[in-house]
């Protein structure tokens, strides 16, 4: 038997640093939005144990891949024995902001259920998740969503539409640790409780004014990593700068960085932009914003 899914990645709307937690991690809010970009990955029972294959130069195939983490982590926690081949094919950059490993990793968990003939609560299939990466999560859930605590506690949101957005990664290597460890002091004082969402109706609120439209994206889009991140890699700073040139309707860096998005109004826009970016030798991507249906359909399966 083999399964064959995509794995799709995901941009941030917006994404808040509200200040430190005693745990050691920061207090996020962000709005989370998962696109047409995808991996795929193939699944196949074996007699024994956990092989994970990629050809992508880099791409560990060992227990540092999220993939094989996934996979050992449900086998251990369902009590089942490991046995599956994973095949790999990757199409999202890595360490890019994209969430390309988290959305391998809960693919891998939503398979194996069934290759495995295991069924997970909601509850503990989101529990594993977290465990594996903030970001996990949210691609249980895929559409619009929205991300308190570190990331990893997800809620559907009303699916954005944006049918024309351009990724550009220029390879600028950005770890994740480096930006949380130069953030600016206003952005890692302890947390206030009156600045947390503690239900999701007021955080549902506002993000999404319940009782209104969703703002146009160019006043939604926020990052409040981007500012520390441009400031220590300029090119970083010099790719938003030629996608606003471009005529992008909104510019803003993904997660942690480095990927950059620029929202269009059309595709004949984006595809100028483009081919004007094309001459840089970055890596670029057309993609559009997809939607909670159309993500759980590919996936055939429903929360």
């Amino acid at each position: 038997m083999t399964l064959i899914l995509p794995s799709f990645a995901k941009i941030n709307w917006t994404l808040e640093v509200l200040g430190g937690r005693a745990d050691g991690y920061h207090e996020l809010r962000t709005i989370l939005q998962t696109v047409s970009l995808g991996d795929e990955l193939r699944f196949s029972l074996i007699d024994d144990g956990i092989e994970v294959i990629c050809e992508t130069p880099g791409v560990p195939t060992d227990e540092r891949n999220l993939v094989h983490r996934a996979a050992r982590l449900l086998a251990e926690f369902a009590g089942v024995r490991p046995r599956v081949r994973i095949e790999l094919v990757k199409r999202i950059p890595a360490a890019a902001g994209l969430g390309g490993g988290s959305s391998n990793a809960a693919v891998t968990l939503i398979a194996l259920q069934r290759l495995w003939g295991v069924k997970l609560a909601p509850h503990d299939l989101f529990t594993l998740g977290a465990r594996l990466g903030a970001d996990v999560p949210c691609f249980f859930l895929g559409g619009t969503s929205l991300g308190i605590g570190r990331g990893d506690e997800v809620y559907p949101l009303p699916d954005i539409r944006a049918d024309h957005l351009l990724l550009v990664n220029a390879g600028v290597a950005v770890p994740t640790a480096e930006v949380y460890g130069n953030l600016p002091p206003e952005l890692t004082k302890p947390v206030p409780a009156a600045s947390m969402p503690f239900s999701l109706g007021a955080a549902y609120a506002h993000y999404a004014r319940a009782a209104g439209p969703i703002p146009p994206l160019r006043s939604l889009l926020r990052n409040d990593l981007e500012g520390p991140v441009l400031a220590r890699h300029r090119l970083l700073a010099g790719v938003k700068e030629r996608l606003t040139r471009a005529g992008a309707d909104g510019v803003m860096m993904s997660g942690s960085g480095s990927t950059i998005f620029a929202v269009f109004d059309s595709d004949a826009a984006l595809d100028a932009a483009q081919a004007e970016i094309s001459s840089t030798g970055w890596w670029t991507a057309k993609v559009r914003a997809l939607g909670r249906d159309e993500y759980q359909k590919s996936l055939r399966f429903g929360m």
